[in-house]
Order: C-alpha cells, then structure tokens, then sequence
C-alpha cells in the first residue's frame, strides 16, 4: 500500500467519523463514532441494559450492562484515556441529567481494550469495563445476554442512547430509541468500501433520517432482547446511503466472554 493511500485513509477516517462522546473545553478528543437522529423518547425500564459512562461527570459515551460489575462499550470511548480514573457508569435512569428513578452510581475499576482494536479504522471496537462495586438489578437496571450470530439484511433492529438528536447538535436529556434495519455488509461496502471489515455491522433506513448520533457511541444495538452491536462510527448521522457501523457482537463475542471469565467476580446471571 502506497504512502499517499495509507495518507489519504487517515484522513478520510479523521474527517468522516462523528465524535464519540459530549465535547467539552478541557479536552481533545478522537473523531470516531457517537452516531440518536429520528427516534423518540423512551423509558430506561424499556433497556434496563443502558448506561451512561461519564468521563469527569459529564456523558461520554452508551454502554451495556453485561453482569453487575461487567460493562460492555466501544474500545474508542476509553482508548485515549491513561487509565480509569474520574470514569463513572450511572445506571437507572432515563433523564441523563436528573434521575427519574433509583439512579445507581459506581465508578470505573479497570477497561479492558480489544487486543485487536484498530484506530485506523475502528476494527475490533470492543471494550470492557470493571466496576468497583456491583449494580442491584431492579426493573431499571438489568442485564443483557450476547448474539449469537447476524439476523438477516433488512432485519429491524434499535439502537438507543443519549446522544446527539441531529448531525452536530446537542445531546437528548431523554433515552432515545430508533429502530433501524440491518444492512448487508456487501452492500454496506459502497458506503465504506476497504475500510469495513467482517467483525463489522451495518444499520440504516432507505434515504437516512434515522441512525445513532455524538454521545452514543458504545451503546448498544439490540435484537430479540440481545445485544447484536456495539455503536462505533460512520459518516456523519443519518445520511442517506451512509448507514451506521456497528462492531458485531457475535464476531467479538469469544472475546467478550473470556474477558469477562478471567475478570470477573460474580457467576452466571439470572435474566428476567
């Protein structure tokens, strides 16, 4: 591969990923996914698996409740930082901002990055995270089981955070939630070409509108009540024929579960 391709690559990956988390003045951070546009309000009772990670108290990016000191998010929400350090995980609440329930609150021990993760172009974007302490399930906090494998193309599925409502906008204080149909990686490569891979996932709707957004990055994609997708990146949000890129669960999953068994405390969880 030619200098001037691997040059022209970078900059295509700098300039065409949206922001992984809620900007703020003391920091810079990576031009990678977030990517929710067209969705509705929604309920944290609904997803009882969606969290809020934030860096220094404010939202940085979604993630999913794997057990109770298990988190499972984008290896691009935590790879800039130096270590766990002021990284929190708020569970149990559908206002972002102010609890709507009993809220529960447990900061970052450890993340774990894919060993395989890939900043040039997002590949193998899967991390976990362990938490000092271990969340009480209820009916706002609630675990979630893994994919086993893809649902066929066109396939409905919904991704949900906190983020962005439009392409450059500011975050939901509401949960939002957007049904999205899976898009066939062969068909998904006109949009991303060489930059997709296989541990990748495509979501979008005909003609755009609805997709992830900033902020929701890590969060989850979910079908048939298990975790299908991690939110990575994409170009922009919502743009026709630029559907959103997912890490594929199912092709991360040995590696999540081995992370996971070597890391964790608890047993095997009871699923409502």
């Amino acid at each position: 591969m030619s200098r001037i391709l691997v040059a022209f690559l970078l900059l295509a990956v700098t300039s065409s990923l949206a922001d992984p988390l809620y900007r703020n003045e003391e920091e810079q951070v990576p031009q990678l996914d977030g990517r929710i546009v067209g969705g509705q309000n929604t309920n944290i009772t609904h997803y009882p698996h969606q969290i809020s990670m934030r860096y220094n108290g404010n939202h940085r990016c979604g993630g999913t409740v794997y057990t109770p000191n298990i988190i499972i998010s984008a290896a691009h929400c935590v790879n800039t930082l130096t270590g766990p350090d002021n990284l929190t995980i708020v569970a149990g609440s559908s206002n972002i901002w102010f609890p709507t329930g009993p809220q529960q609150v447990l900061a970052v021990r450890e993340f774990i990055i894919h060993p395989k993760y890939r900043t040039l172009n997002n590949d193998y974007d899967a991390a976990i995270l362990i938490l000092d302490g271990e969340f009480v399930f209820n009916e706002a906090v609630q675990p979630i089981e893994l994919a086993k494998e893809r649902p066929e193309h066109d396939t409905p599925v919904t991704v949900t955070g906190w983020g962005t409502t439009s392409e450059g906008g500011t975050i939901s204080d509401v949960l939002q939630e957007v049904s999205v149909n899976v898009v066939e990686n062969t068909q998904c490569k006109s949009a991303y070409s060489i930059m997709l891979t296989s541990r990748m996932l495509c979501a979008g709707v005909t003609g755009g509108g609805k997709d992830a957004c900033q902020g929701d990055s890590g969060g989850p994609l979910v079908y048939n009540n298990e975790l299908l997708g991690i939110v990575s990146w994409g170009t922009g949000c919502a743009r026709e024929k630029y559907p959103g890129v997912y890490a594929s669960v199912p092709d991360v999953r040995d590696w999540i579960e081995e992370a996971v068994d070597a890391n964790s405390y608890v047993g095997k969880v009871d699923f409502l």
